[in-house]
């Protein structure tokens, strides 16, 4: 009896002890937070908990290698319609059921086209987890900024691909100029003053030239996502690298908002290349209501094929999304063009929507970036150890007798102030040329030249032309070809010119009102603020170089009130006294509504009659309406 009942004892402690701890971990879990994974794809769903104040880890997820026919797995995600993505470590304070979200497997190309070299790509395969310094700059427009580092990339490479990335902590790039916009992008080029989006910025820190990558004419193609979320959006786009003011045009291949998942806009900007696009500032879109180009990988291809355009715009360019076209434009850009990928976060809403939050990091995420050449017709591929360069183009830049000299910049970076950068080359150097292989096709390259010394800038303006030797960085040496040659050539002085015309007084701009073409673009003069200055005369000066008389002056603008010139006087050039004789009288440009448009108009206006050998157009008045700028499209002079 006494065995039975030590037996029946130990049982019932058993039993207690038992019932003891399940009660515990009931009471401890109570506190706990249930994770419930939903694999959308079949299977089904598991649970896990999570203690009070642990975060979830990635390798707590109770599935591995999901699998879904035809699609890819893109991600955890919760919330109304599934709207957030799960970001390792994930915190949550109640229970939640994260759902897998899947997109259709659209595959990578392979690297071999047929019919095409290719003559620059990146895997993003690099095990050091950089980017390569030999494809890319990891730098924004960084010469706008007084930070510096908050115009260098976010990213990581994993998996051979190339993510892109905000973070929460991430600074605006450059609030002077833009704001609470906030950027990670890197590029093919950076320069000074590259792509003044405002026309009114100004270098805060100079920048020497990087250039990695331009190219005129090619397929282009990558794989890649973009990021959800309003007020967001990605970017692939190509822009003129400015070498020439008018080098500047813009092509947007896309600009992805993050407020609309299946439209994949593209547009198109003239900047100072007037003669780009026949529309200023313009767009597309392409939508696929079955797509989801945040999520879901997507190839993105663009032709700029050369002759296959029309009339005044000669060339093409042909878009692909996933190997199918979506679109055309005939364009005219005769110059290479940088690569820009950019992901863009406008904290302070904007054109891309009101600012809502989403989880960080938000990323653009690219698999590869590839840009082929067609070769010749019946020109095999050739192995690359067996191209070599055939022919290397000179280049050629001209300078006005009496006005060679080099730009400088002053920094305003933090410790830098004040520090003076100058160019080492005259504007308007090309930063590259033209390299014909023996395949017949033709690349270009960047090109460093020998700087301009203050020797070579006495020889320019005493009408001496000179030339400087340059180098190929990026081309492999041990070819006989030889290194390109600069020819800088002095012309004499233009008849025209002006003072206190803008912030610059910029001369390339001033020739635009007299090279006879009506057609052509404006010439724009940026002033620091939205009114002519009072302290100084601004004034446009042509010399006839012989005596004439004059009694009318013909202008020619867009939207002629709102930016053109109003009023003037005049002053004529006495020979006698070598001076220069204001008249009193000021003269009103009588421009009309019906001017104000794209295509403009032109007036001559009466002015009393004068000999002169020169005459000064003093600005009194003019149009500010759209910014601190003046734009006159053409002058000129009714002389006997």
């Amino acid at each position: 009896m006494k065995k039975i009942t030590k037996i029946l004892l130990v049982s019932i402690i058993l039993f207690v002890l038992s019932n003891a701890e399940g009660l515990t971990e009931r009471v401890l879990g109570a506190t706990d937070n249930v994770i419930t994974f939903n694999p959308n794809n079949g299977e089904l769903e598991k649970q896990i908990n999570l203690l009070t104040g642990e975060t979830l880890k990635e390798e707590q997820v109770p599935f591995t290698d999901l699998n879904k026919e035809g699609y890819d797995f893109l991600g955890w995600f919760y919330g109304d319609n599934n709207k957030y993505e799960v970001i390792f470590p994930f915190s949550t304070d109640k229970d939640i059921t994260l759902i897998a979200k899947w997109g259709r497997h659209i595959p990578s190309n392979p690297i071999k086209k047929e019919g095409y070299r290719l003559i620059f790509n990146d895997e993003f395969n690099n095990i050091d987890g950089n980017l390569n310094p030999a494809n890319w700059v990891d730098k924004y427009l960084s010469s706008w900024t007084k930070t510096p580092q908050h115009a260098s990339p976010t990213y990581n490479l994993e998996n051979g691909v190339m993510n892109l990335q905000i973070k929460e902590e991430t600074q605006p790039w450059a609030t002077e100029f833009d704001g609470q916009t906030v950027v990670s992008g890197f590029t093919t080029g950076n320069r000074n003053a590259l792509h003044n989006w405002t026309g009114a910025n100004v270098v805060r820190n100079p920048v020497e030239t990087e250039l990695t990558h331009i190219n005129q004419y090619g397929y282009y193609e990558i794989r890649s996502k973009g990021q959800a979320g309003s007020s967001r959006h990605s970017a692939w786009w190509l822009l003129g690298f400015e070498d020439r003011n008018e080098h500047s045009a813009e092509i947007d291949i896309f600009e992805i908002l993050g407020n609309n998942a299946t439209k994949v806009p593209r547009a198109y900007h003239n900047w100072n290349d007037g003669d780009a696009f026949n529309v200023k500032d313009s767009g597309e879109n392409f939508t696929d209501y079955n797509a989801n180009f945040h999520d879901e990988w997507h190839t993105f291809g663009l032709d700029w094929q050369e002759g296959t355009g029309s009339g005044d715009f000669p060339d093409k360019l042909v878009f692909y999304i996933d190997g199918v076209e979506v679109g055309s434009k005939n364009v005219n850009i005769d110059y290479p063009m940088i690569q820009l990928f950019s992901l863009y976060e406008k904290r302070a809403g904007g054109w891309t929507g009101p600012w809502e939050w989403m989880p960080y990091p938000n990323s653009f995420n690219i698999d590869y970036v590839r840009v082929y050449k067609k070769l010749p017709e019946n020109q095999p591929e050739l192995p690359e150890n067996e191209l070599v360069i055939s022919h290397i183009e000179d280049s050629t830049v001209t300078v006005q007798e009496g006005q060679a000299k080099l730009t400088e910049y002053t920094s305003a970076v933090n410790g830098q102030e004040g520090q003076v950068y100058t160019e080492p080359n005259l504007p308007d150097t090309l930063s590259y040329v033209d390299v014909t292989w023996n395949d017949g096709i033709v690349t270009q390259e960047f090109v460093k030249w020998d700087p301009i010394t203050e020797e070579d800038l006495v020889k320019l303006n005493n009408g001496e032309s000179i030339t400087k030797n340059g180098i190929l960085p990026h081309v492999e040496e041990g070819s006989n070809i030889p290194n390109p040659v600069l020819h800088v050539e002095v012309t004499p002085p233009p008849p025209y010119s002006s003072e206190n015309l803008g912030i610059d007084n910029n001369q390339a701009e001033l020739s635009k009102l007299f090279d006879g073409n009506l057609a052509s673009n404006s010439g724009e003069f940026v002033f620091a603020n939205s009114y002519l200055p009072t302290d100084k005369e601004v004034n446009i000066m042509y010399d006839f170089k012989q005596e004439v008389t004059l009694d009318t002056i013909t202008f020619t603008t867009n939207y002629g009130q709102d930016q053109g010139i109003r009023k003037f006087k005049v002053a004529s050039f006495d020979s006698s006294r070598n001076q220069w004789v204001t008249l009193n009288k000021e003269y009103t440009i009588p421009w009309t509504d019906a001017g104000k448009t794209e295509a403009g108009e032109t007036l001559a206006v009466n002015i009393d009659s004068v000999n002169t050998s020169k005459i000064k157009i003093i600005i009194t008045d003019a149009g500010f309406t759209w910014g601190n700028k003046i734009a006159m499209r053409e002058i000129s002079f009714n002389i006997n």
